[in-house]
C-alpha cells in the first residue's frame, strides 16, 4: 500500500452482481475516497 492521497471517485453503475462486488471493493480500499454512487436501470454493457 502506498502512502498517498486517496483518489476521489464517483461510481456510476448498473445493478449487476459484479458491480456490487466492485462497489464493496471501492468502499474498503484505503486509496479510494468514494464521493458518490449513481445507478442506471437494467444491465448495461
Amino acid at each position: 500500500m502506498r502512502n498517498s492521497v486517496p483518489r476521489k471517485v464517483i461510481y456510476d453503475t448498473d445493478p449487476g452482481v459484479d458491480d456490487a462486488m466492485a462497489l464493496y471493493y471501492a468502499l474498503a480500499h484505503p486509496e479510494i475516497e468514494l464521493l458518490g454512487v449513481t445507478t442506471t436501470f437494467g444491465n448495461v454493457t
